[in-house]
């Protein structure tokens, strides 16, 4: 990598993590590099350098005087023996390992090594299974890792999530959040916990008492939850529970906003004439589909105000975090000997939270680079050729891209916008074999191309 023409910090810092990527190198190595030949450059002392960059004085030296010689940023060859595995021997390995030949079966780098090492043929000669480990690592390549992920799928998401975000920052004074946490499971364990000197040991082997649901209600003011355990959460449990927390609250013309998921039980006509009551309004009878209801509920013209999240957007309420302290101090690892005991349990905790560590949550997440990482993954699945690819998800995403593309277009990258006009027509074959001739999602396929294409000339 050679330092050549005058460029931006920025645009070189780029150029060198691409290049890095491309040709598997540590990339903080070379930033590293080239930041000391920035600050050398620009009459830094060495002193200051190696403060900054936290490494020693005779680093700064050596690469200062190194990029002065030969104006590289690489290691030099070293002496020793030839690689026992050729750059040709190890890319066969990473695809052997990645598309997996044997069906049926997730690939383990012991099965791999078995398997290799009985067939000479593909490398010429044995592995071992960290050697296997070794080629996948210097790649940054985890194939034989699963992580979940939760992919965004609203074509709005991005409005929404932003409303959502906004009245975090600018909080109204009765703000809530309101969800439920399902399948709460009440189960006992076959011997009591060991105490040792390493933590407490629990029995794996457990009898089932039964589950119970959990509905909550954070105050965002103050960070008191309501909660209740129910059998159930269908529509009449969830509209008396409305108008149980309602009636805590102070009497008109106190507005009261609740941020809520899109579960069907929130938007039913029931729970719309049972919120109209609350507020002492006559119901609307034109409210005949969920959109219309769902419409009426957001209204602001009225006493409760409703706020959905995006679908595939849970984790913008924040209710969630006290499911997660909930699960964390009081649930994880628990014997309960019946369902009556986990529910006395939960009950146990809200009465402790809300008493002794209640408090506002600083919401400070403003969905940062999430525009670019849709942009990013959809152009990995086209480069795949997923065969898992269905045309109700692709017509989704077309949505939501033309979406991004049209209203966020500054947030994305000019290379990222490049990628993904270059793939959707290198790829019109294989997304045409998805749609089969559907009319309405090949508007949306046309409008994504027009709207790729746009963004570049802009």
């Amino acid at each position: 990598m050679v330092i050549t023409a005058r460029k931006t910090w920025t645009t070189v810092h780029e150029e060198l993590v691409d290049y890095a990527k491309s040709h598997h190198i540590n990339e903080g190595r070379l930033l590293r590099r080239f930041d000391i030949v920035t600050l050398v450059k620009h009459n830094v002392s060495t002193r200051c350098c190696a403060w900054y960059l936290d490494c020693s004085e005779m680093t700064i030296r050596r690469w200062s005087h190194r990029v002065e010689e030969v104006r590289d940023l690489l290691d030099k060859g070293r002496p020793g023996r030839p690689p026992l595995f050729t750059e040709q021997m190890r890319l066969k390995v990473i695809a052997f390992y990645c598309q997996n030949p044997l069906p049926g079966c997730r690939m383990s780098f012991s099965w791999a090594e078995k398997y290799l090492n009985e067939h000479l043929e593909f490398l010429g000669r044995k592995i071992s299974d960290t050697t296997i480990q070794r080629i996948l690592s210097s790649h940054g390549m985890r194939p034989h890792l699963i992580r979940y992920f939760l992919e965004i799928t609203d074509p709005d998401f991005f409005p929404k999530m932003e409303h959502i975000i906004s009245l975090y920052v600018n909080r109204p004074d009765y703000l809530f959040c309101w969800d439920e946490c399902t399948g709460l499971q009440a189960l006992e364990r076959v011997a009591p916990e060991l105490k040792t000197d390493n933590g407490i040991r629990i029995e794996f082997e457990y009898k089932r008492h039964g589950t119970t649901d959990l509905c909550g209600i954070l105050n965002c003011k103050t960070g008191c939850v309501f909660g209740k355990c129910i059998d159930n959460h269908c529509t009449d449990t969830l509209a008396a529970i409305l108008e149980e927390h309602v009636e805590l609250q102070p009497p008109d013309p106190t507005k009261l906003h609740y941020i809520c998921d899109n579960l069907a039980g929130h938007s039913t006509e029931l729970f719309c004439r049972k919120v109209a009551k609350l507020c002492d309004v006559d119901y609307p009878q034109d409210l005949e589909t969920k959109e219309k209801r769902r419409q009426w509920l957001q209204s602001d013209e009225k006493r409760i105000v409703f706020h959905f999240v995006p679908y595939h957007g849970s984790w913008l309420n924040m209710i969630e975090i006290c499911f997660g302290i909930l699960q964390s101090k009081s649930l994880k690892g628990k014997s309960f000997g019946s369902r009556d005991e986990l529910v006395a349990t939960i009950s146990e905790f809200l009465k402790t939270w809300n008493q002794h560590f209640a408090h506002p949550f600083n919401w400070v997440y403003r969905g940062t680079g999430l525009t670019e990482k849709v942009v990013c993954r959809f152009c990995s699945w086209l480069e795949t050729e997923s065969s898992t690819m269905t045309r109700k998800f692709l017509n989704k995403q077309f949505q939501l891209l033309v979406n991004v593309l049209e209203g966020y277009r500054e947030q994305i990258r000019r290379r990222h916008r490049q990628r993904l006009d270059q793939l959707l027509r290198e790829k019109k074959e294989y997304i045409t074999a998805i749609i089969q001739g559907d009319p309405m999602v090949t508007v949306q396929y046309g409008r994504l191309c027009k709207a790729a294409t746009d963004s570049l000339v802009a």
